[in-house]
């Protein structure tokens, strides 16, 4: 058998399974064709943060930060603070999205007295920038902190004195007679 009876072969054995198979014949191992209207569908997705929430991750990862004794919000906070037993985490942190999802943060704390200022800001921002990458996706590009006051060990004592002495009245006042 010659190359040209060879292929002559092949065409009609190919014929022969079309005709045997239709469409589905062994030659057509294309993959089907998407209809346009599939094709120009795409899955649009957008995952937002209300600032609210990177407030809070702000908050509660700036109260685990050594030194830092607690972030202070204005007058309306500290109010709410001392009627509720559970303090805002969200207190003393201001925070600015844009809208390319970057993150800038504000803090207003009270420091323990003789602590290395710039060193607690330091690690407060490290662990900041940190939580909010792994929990957000978003980049903090600023993190700025006022020092509001800082606490010497005795004023410490007084004010958790104080603190016990008004929640014990607290608890008093809101007994059932």
């Amino acid at each position: 058998m010659t190359n040209e009876d060879m292929k002559k072969h092949l065409n009609r054995l190919d014929k022969s399974t079309t005709d045997l198979y239709g469409d589905q014949g062994l030659q057509d191992t294309k993959k089907p064709e998407m209809a346009d209207e599939d094709r120009d569908l795409e899955l649009k997705k957008e995952l937002r943060f209300d600032d609210a929430v990177i407030q809070k991750i702000a908050g509660i990862t700036a109260a685990d930060v050594d030194g830092l004794l607690r972030l202070e919000g204005g007058m309306f906070h500290d109010m709410t603070d001392f009627l509720r037993k559970d303090a805002d985490p969200k207190a003393g942190v201001a925070v600015n999205v844009d809208d390319n999802q970057k993150v800038k943060v504000e803090l207003d704390a009270t420091m323990r007295y003789g602590e290395d200022a710039p060193k607690v800001f330091d690690q407060a921002t490290d662990e900041i920038v940190k939580n909010v990458k792994q929990m957000t996706g978003m980049d903090v590009t600023e993190v700025k902190m006022t020092v509001k006051d800082m606490l010497t060990d005795d004023e410490i004592a007084a004010e958790k004195a104080k603190a016990s002495k008004d929640d014990k009245d607290l608890d008093r006042d809101m007994q059932p007679a």
